[in-house]
């Protein structure tokens, strides 16, 4: 069956036009390993007069403390309102922007996939906490006691990211891992938290497996040289040496669902950032993320969406592109 292929005609304005940047207001250029950093919040705010625009960061999440004030966050084109005390996970590669009440406290974490890699937990217990804060994305602290835990951790974490200490990477790791013991805590308070305890295999399976989908799905539509794949979990499997069977009882145990449900939940959310903040046309789109027709990548983004690529790129941005939507096959 023959593609449906993109026209060559290419404009600069096609690509993802949102910063990529290590921290914000720092390009990015290249990939970045073994990377932690933490700053107050009025580093960057201040600054910017406490707006924090559209951005991403390619090779590293995010967790950023609120202690006082409110805020208003985006990512991927979803808006919350949140109040303070809190936090909010933000991924790789999210688009997101961050709008703070002027004299807002609090920290900004920033770490690489491969830093929380090397957190120590006998139960594997760091793990599993990263995977159940990127999938709630936002936590409110909601005793005393977690609040003062929290700000005693971001205080030492601060002292020592700026120490001499010989021992500074180990204790960076180690008040890291309690940061986010803490916010797994505050999660589990929540009404719709997760009281599921996760294997200590599944949970890091599942982390690389998500890394990894980050990093190759993720990437889709960044730049001018992005070349289409068919992604699957075959595919996915031989690249992290394990199996269909054992990635599919690792994502059960994370999510409740399998495995390729997590590449279509991925591909989902880089369509809508295309459709977002790109220009590019929806059949080009299809293109990219590895349909063979634009008709199918049109179904299902319906089925997710309630609506077209075309009708959502129309109702959240309000621009239309000259190309006809696609029919359903």
């Amino acid at each position: 069956m023959e593609r449906d292929k993109p026209s060559d005609s290419r404009r600069g304005a096609d690509v993802l036009n949102v910063p990529a940047y290590v921290l914000y207001g720092e390009s990015w250029t290249q990939s970045i390993f073994g990377f932690f950093h933490i700053e107050p919040l009025s580093v960057r705010n201040i600054p910017n007069k406490w707006r924090i625009s559209l951005h991403r960061h390619v090779d590293f999440d995010q967790i950023s403390v609120l202690f006082s004030g409110k805020c208003t966050f985006e990512h991927d084109g979803q808006q919350w309102a949140v109040d303070a005390p809190s936090c909010v996970y933000t991924p790789a590669n999210v688009v997101h922007q961050f709008i703070y009440s002027p004299g807002a406290t609090g920290s900004v974490l920033s770490f690489s996939s491969d830093f929380a890699t090397g957190l120590s937990s006998v139960e594997g217990a760091t793990n599993a906490a990263i995977l159940r804060l990127a999938n709630a994305r936002f936590i409110s602290l909601r005793s005393h006691e977690q609040i003062v835990a929290m700000q005693g951790l971001m205080s030492l974490l601060t002292e020592k990211a700026s120490s001499i200490h010989r021992n500074r990477r180990d204790a960076l790791r180690y008040l890291f891992s309690c940061v986010l013991l803490e916010l797994d805590a505050a999660a589990s308070d929540h009404p719709a938290g997760s009281g599921v305890e996760i294997a200590s295999s599944d949970a890091d399976l599942f982390r690389r497996y998500r890394t990894l989908i980050h990093d190759t799905i993720g990437a889709i539509g960044f730049s001018d040289d992005a070349k289409p794949e068919t992604h699957t979990v075959e595919t996915f499997t031989t690249r992290l040496s394990t199996t269909p069977y054992a990635l599919n009882a690792a994502c059960q145990s994370v999510c409740g669902g399998p495995a390729r449900e997590v590449i279509q939940n991925a591909i989902l959310e880089q369509a809508t950032r295309l459709l977002l903040y790109t220009t590019r046309p929806v059949k080009e789109i299809s293109f990219l993320l590895g349909y063979s027709h634009a008709s199918h990548f049109a179904r299902f983004f319906k089925q997710r969406r309630g609506s077209s690529p075309e009708a959502f790129r129309n109702a959240v941005t309000g621009r239309t592109s000259a190309e006809p939507e696609p029919p359903e096959a």
